[in-house]
């Protein structure tokens, strides 16, 4: 067997394994030396809720993954002894995906007046001069980053609403880097609390506070989030604001705890719905929480929207 430089990596491409003979196929795969094996799942996603299931076919595809080459000769025996199958061998470059994604991530408006800037870039000249409008976004493995429909959607909706009103308190659930969160807290809200349910997120949310704060020309303008580890349902206060910037599925399942940290009175701002399905979500959430709709605004395949709780 050949060795190989040391940023390359093989993937064997099976297609056609009969299901029965996954056991034993796999098992031949790592007597040739193979590092891992997965099966290209496919999945179904009946409902709003994000519950998609698993569909099993009785034939399936999958991915074999060696650190060196497989001889020719041990591909001819795999053949030989799985003859319906189908295999192609491929040559695969180790990268480190997050240094590659740096390279193209630059400085951008994020939602106006807020700029957020790379960690390891200054902002750029046509940035604002007001410190308080550059956030500062080291992204980690978190979602969020700001380039995304969704998350300038909720943050546009967070600005407009702050620009009427002043809230004391908000809730940022699935924060991932804490951007929305930052942007509350620049923008007056004197509480702000961020919760995720990955520990990825929470990690990453707080080192891009840190990191903010530390450049930060006037620190208490964004001192003040709190990133604990807990779930919505561990919540026990309420908000005047909540945010929640997730697909649409969790948004459903969740929407009863949603509803129980908003105060009387209070506006709740949902971004992640598909905008092919917005009229059906929008109806169940509504019906289901008693919540006023108030606006609603799209982005591309996306739709965010403002919403009320009636006072007690």
């Amino acid at each position: 067997m050949s060795s190989k430089p040391a940023s390359q990596y093989f993937r064997l491409k099976v297609l056609g394994l009969d299901r029965s003979l996954e056991d034993d196929f796999s098992t031949s795969c790592f007597a040739m030396g193979a590092a891992g094996v997965a099966e290209d799942l496919k999945f179904v996603q009946a409902d709003l809720r994000y519950d998609p299931d698993v569909v099993e076919t009785p034939v399936l595809d999958l991915n074999v993954f060696f650190e060196t080459s497989p001889s020719e000769d041990l591909l001819l025996q795999l053949q030989s002894e799985y003859p319906k199958i189908r295999i192609e061998l491929l040559s695969e470059e180790n990268r480190d995906w997050l240094e590659e994604w740096k390279k193209g991530f630059k400085a951008f408006l994020f939602a106006k007046p807020f700029w957020v800037v790379p960690s390891w870039l200054k902002p750029p000249a046509e940035a604002p001069s007001n410190p308080d409008h550059i956030l500062y976004v080291e992204p980690g493995m978190a979602f969020g980053t700001g380039t995304h429909e969704t998350t300038r959607l909720a943050a546009g909706l967070i600005i407009e609403e702050l620009g009427r009103k002043v809230a004391g308190s908000l809730l940022d659930v699935g924060t991932g880097t804490g951007v929305l969160a930052l942007v509350a807290r620049r923008l007056g809200v004197q509480h702000v609390v961020g919760i995720d349910n990955d520990p990825e997120a929470r990690r990453t949310a707080r080192e891009n506070l840190e990191l903010n704060v530390a450049r930060a020309k006037d620190p208490a303008n964004t001192v003040g989030i709190e990133i604990p580890d807990k779930n919505v349902e561990d919540i026990e206060e309420q908000f005047d604001i909540v945010v929640a910037n997730i697909i649409d599925g969790v948004l459903t399942i969740i929407q009863h705890e949603l509803n129980r940290t908003l105060k009387p009175g209070g506006r709740m701002i949902l971004s992640g719905v598909l905008t092919d399905r917005e009229s059906e979500f929008y109806a169940n959430f509504t019906a289901a929480t008693g919540l006023k709709l108030l606006e609603k605004r799209t982005d591309g395949e996306w739709s965010a929207a403002l919403l009320e709780k009636a006072q007690g």
